[in-house]
């Protein structure tokens, strides 16, 4: 027997409206956060931009949800 393949394509859907049109898009260096965290810490407190930087947002186009 072969390899059973049960994938589904499902599309990422807005919890709000319903929609199918979303925009991802990746967050990154945050350099507000990081003057802030220089001007409080010092130099470690430049690290603070990097909170959060790998995460991914999305945001639905037709009512601007984001999450």
């Amino acid at each position: 027997m072969g390899l059973i393949n049960n994938s589904i394509n499902e599309q990422v859907q807005c919890p709000r409206c319903g929609s199918t049109q979303i925009y991802v898009d990746k967050k990154g260096y945050n350099g507000g956060k990081a003057c802030c965290g220089a001007l409080l810490a010092g130099p470690l407190g430049l690290l603070c931009g990097t909170h959060k930087a790998n995460d991914v947002q999305l945001t639905c186009l037709k009512c601007k949800k984001t999450w």
